[in-house]
């Protein structure tokens, strides 16, 4: 009976050694994606080429918004001088126009949106190679998301460090409206 407790005892210190040995050694580093994203060189040349394109955008928006006002203070003017069925046709071409202009505008607007993501996601492909490597360097075996952390020990925060290698490896984006 007690040999058979002391082969239980033996095997139950044994076995969590055995367990842990299929695991690393787990060495946690921190990102914050946000700063990168926003203080990156090439995240704030993207920043203001789309800056400028949005404006561009809008001043063109307001032009045809300009247009189409025009159109509708026309159309009004001249109802009581067209006949009925003149005066339905062309409210149907108006309203035809409208729709067309109001999908234009609704596409010019989300390619702002666009521009965005995809100079985002450049900015993000960039630093995943950048994030291997500094992880390979230091031995850390998981990265986490800062926002997703509450608190960390300041050493774990690698984010300066990819910030400065980032801007070395893609110094800007170009962003185009094509």
């Amino acid at each position: 009976m007690i040999k058979k407790i002391l082969i239980l005892i033996i095997s139950i210190s044994f076995i969590p050694s055995v367990l842990m040995a299929e695991y690393p050694n787990t060495s946690i580093g921190v990102i914050d994606l946000n700063k990168i994203l926003s203080d990156a060189d090439a995240a704030i040349t993207a920043a203001e080429q789309i800056e400028e394109i949005a404006i561009e955008i809008e001043n063109e928006i307001k032009l045809s918004d300009e247009e189409i006002i025009k159109e509708q203070n026309l159309l009004i003017e001249s109802q009581s001088i067209m006949a009925p069925e003149a005066f339905e046709a062309k409210r149907n071409e108006y309203e035809s126009k409208v729709q067309k202009y109001n999908n234009e505008r609704q596409s010019k607007l989300m390619k702002i949106d666009e521009l965005i993501a995809v100079s985002r996601n450049d900015i993000l492909n960039a630093v995943k190679p950048i994030l291997e490597e500094i992880s390979n360097d230091k031995g850390i075996t998981i990265v986490l998301e800062k926002a997703s952390i509450m608190l960390n020990a300041e050493k774990m925060d690698i984010t300066n460090e990819v910030l400065k290698k980032l801007n070395k490896s893609l110094p800007t984006i170009k962003v185009s409206r094509d």
